[in-house]
Formats: structure tokens, sequence, C-alpha cells
């Protein structure tokens, strides 16, 4: 396309007037983030990848306590993983900050601390795809790259009324060729931070008044040059791929207490843990997820897929496949010995979305564990319960030990017992977080 491209649909483009136009309102509507107003391609880096899946209204505050603690390159290289999923805890999507300091240590390495300038250097690196290095670069930089994400996707195929799904392969080369068009060539009278500033604007018109379900198109400096607009296309474009349904589950989290496991040869001290009296009851199994699996380097309660017939059940101990889960666990990864394990009545429940999945985490005890919440009778219990009835114990002909049960996942790399009071000091996953509050609530900690 030329400064005064067609279209998809034909109708000419003044890419001259629709920049001065877009620049203007940025001036008086553009908004204000702290990688913004200082915009090292350092920050630019930490916030890019950081807003990858997640909104810029949460992410600010973890971007702020994360630069006070990793205030350079150099210092995330040195900083364990354990660290820096740490101040990372609560992002979600944990592998991001994996890549962020696998970068930061070759940042280090090769590029004597600092982002590198250019493309292939930056495409290089672990954890930047084609967005972020040049998200990085123009922002960082103020150089000529091109951005396209979900708001200047939608912004952009509404400006060419582009009427096929934005995900294929045409629809991609037309959208990053519109994108890389609104930049302007280089030359020795281009503005100063033109590049950085244009992407900006493209970025937060998208989001502020390119809404997806109700664009204000009335307050939008670019209506005049508008496909979407002119054909009453809005509703329509952009085309978007349709989502997958989620899918729901039930799992449990086990709050298991020390005293409720005793013998458990495999489970680990917290270093350092100061000694207790009453460890038995504080003392909480944790487990560090293993590499590969969901929340790798997190450290997390024991969980399970509960069988569907118990997935309103206030009382868990009859869902025998999760007792065999529980079982194997305990005796084959914590080693404990032999006996009847089961999961017990549900303590609470901790809704969350990871993946395709809507998960509803119910948590309980082990069955017969001593009681450590005084919980009064709830609307849940009213509605989604089923009467408790004792569970059945293995008979003597069973035996204590189970076989392996189908496709039961391993835990984890490492359990350890950890005191109550030291939960807020690990990364834990996020549901992992609410189900730590929740206990230290319970017990008064």
């Amino acid at each position: 396309m030329t400064k005064s491209s067609p279209s998809s649909s034909g109708a000419a483009f003044d890419f001259p007037r629709a920049r001065a136009a877009l620049l203007k309102w940025f001036d008086a509507n553009g908004r204000v983030f702290p990688w913004r107003k200082d915009p090292t391609p350092y920050r630019v880096w930490i916030s890019e990848i950081m807003l990858q899946q997640t909104t810029t209204q949460t992410v600010v505050g973890y971007f702020e306590r994360f630069i006070r603690r990793f205030p350079d390159a150099a210092a995330l290289a040195r900083a364990s993983e354990e660290e820096t999923l740490k101040y990372w805890e609560g992002l979600g999507y944990y592998r991001r900050a994996k890549m962020l300091r696998a970068a930061a240590i070759e940042i280090a390495a090769k590029h004597n601390g600092a982002f590198p300038s250019d493309y292939a250097s930056a495409l290089a690196l672990p954890g930047i795809g084609r967005y972020a290095a040049g998200a990085i670069l123009s922002f960082g930089f103020d150089k000529r790259f091109p951005i396209l994400e979900a708001n200047t996707t939608r912004l952009h195929a509404r400006l060419l009324g582009l009427r096929a799904e934005t995900t294929l392969a045409e629809s991609q080369r037309v959208l990053w060729q519109f994108a890389e068009d609104w930049l302007p060539r280089e030359s020795a009278r281009r503005e100063p931070n033109v590049y950085r500033k244009l992407n900006g604007a493209l970025t937060d018109l998208g989001r502020l008044v390119c809404s997806p379900d109700e664009p204000n198109c009335g307050a939008c400096p670019l209506a005049n040059w508008c496909e979407a607009e002119r054909l009453g296309l809005q509703a329509v474009t952009p085309v978007m791929k349709k989502k997958a349904e989620p899918i729901r589950r039930t799992d449990a989290a086990l709050w298991i207490s020390r005293a409720d496991l005793p013998g458990a040869a495999r489970v680990a001290e917290t270093p350092g843990a100061a000694k207790k009296t009453d460890a038995r009851q504080t003392d909480v199994l944790l487990v560090r997820r293993s590499q590969g699996a969901l929340w790798a380097g997190l450290w997390d309660f024991p969980r399970f897929p509960v069988a569907e017939p118990f997935a309103n059940a206030h009382e868990l101990s009859r869902d025998a496949a999760l007792a065999d889960y529980l079982q194997y666990f305990l005796e084959t990864e914590a080693g404990a010995p032999g006996r009847d394990y089961r999961a017990g009545a549900v303590l609470t429940t901790v809704r969350h979305a990871v993946t395709k999945y809507r998960v509803a985490l119910r948590v309980a005890r082990l069955a017969g564990a001593a009681p450590a919440v005084n919980r009064a009778p709830s609307l849940f219990d009213a509605l989604e319960s089923e009467p408790a009835t004792p569970f059945l114990a293995r008979s003597a002909a069973q035996g204590p030990e189970v076989a392996r049960p189908h496709e039961v996942p391993r835990q984890g790399d490492e359990l350890r017992w950890v005191p109550i009071e030291s939960l807020e000091s690990l990364p834990l996953s996020s549901p992992g977080r609410r189900v730590a509050r929740f206990i230290a609530g319970a017990v008064g900690k």
C-alpha cells in the first residue's frame, strides 16, 4: 500500500491526514502508564511480556513491584527462578516469567546487559515473538516496526472493512501491511518519537473507542476513513475465529497437616523453618509442580480430579476414584504408611479458569482429620450437598495399598512440610494462593 493506498474494499485511505487526526486525538486522550512515562527498552520489554494475556489495569501494580525488585536485566539474571515466580505470582501464564528470566540471562551474557536494538537479536531471545520484538523496538527505541495485537487487529479490520476471519494467513498479511503503512518512512525530517506515538495511539484508539461490542464511532478521529463506518459493518467486523466452549471440571485440593500424615518419609522439611511445638497442626503439605506440568516450578496443594457424580457433593469420601488417586500419591510420592486414605468434607470452593477449563476446586482435609475450621452451614450445603455418609474402609482382602490409578499424574518434583505462616513467602499457583489464605484464616494465622 502507498500513502493513499486502497483498503480491502477499494476505498482510498489518506494516511498523512489520518495520522495527523490520530496524533491530535492521542495527545488529548492517550493513556498514561509507568512504562510510557519512562520508556526504556528494559521497562518496555517487561511491560510487553506482562501485558500478554493480562489487562493493563492488572499489570500496573505488578509492573511497579517487579521493577523495584529487578531494576535492570542484570538484576533479573541474578535472581533464582523461584524468586522470579514469586514476583510474577498472580499474573498467570508463568512460562512468561521463566522465559523472561532466561532472556535476561542471555542479555547479560551476550548483550552487556542491554536489550538489543536490532530486530534479529530481539527475536532470538527466549519468549520474544514477532509482536513483542516490534513493540519493544518501537516503544523502547522509537524504531519503525508495526505492531498487531487484539486492539489494533480490531481497529485495522474495521478501517479496512475486512470481512474475512482475522486469523487467516491472507488476513494477517493484509493487517500487518496496513499496520506498517501507518508508520511514515524514515527520514531526517521525521518527528522524534513518532513511531512510539503512532503505535501507542493506534492501540489506545482500539481499546478506548473501537471497542468490540459497542464502538463509539462518533468519537473516533478516523471515522472519515473507516470502511466499517461507511458501510455499517461495525457489528460484523472483525470476523473472529469462534472460541471453543470452556470445559467445566471439578478438582479437589487437599489440606493435609503433619498430624494427619505421620510417617511420611519422602516429605522434606522447609529449609530454615524454626522448630515449633505445634508443628503437627500448623505445617501443611505442599508439592512443587514438575517441569512441563501446569504451574511448573510453583508450589501448590495436592489436587486430584473429582468424579462427576460427586462434583457437587459436600462429602468426598465416597468418591472411590479420588480415593485411589489420593492413596497412590500419599503412599508412593509422600512415603506415607499404608492405610485407607480418603478426602473428607468440603470446606470451601475456589473457582478459577485455566486454559480451556473452568474449575471448581473443592478444598478438603483427609477424612477423619482433626477439625480446624468452625464452619457454619451455608447455602452451598443446602443446594449442592448430599447427605454425608461414613466412607467404607477398604477390606482386609483389598489391603491398604492400591495399584496405580489410570492416568494419574505425578503431583510434583518435591514435597515439603511448610509452616502456615511461611505460605506467603513461597510462589504459589493463583488458586493455591487462595487456598493458602483460606487455611491461614481458618486457623487464625
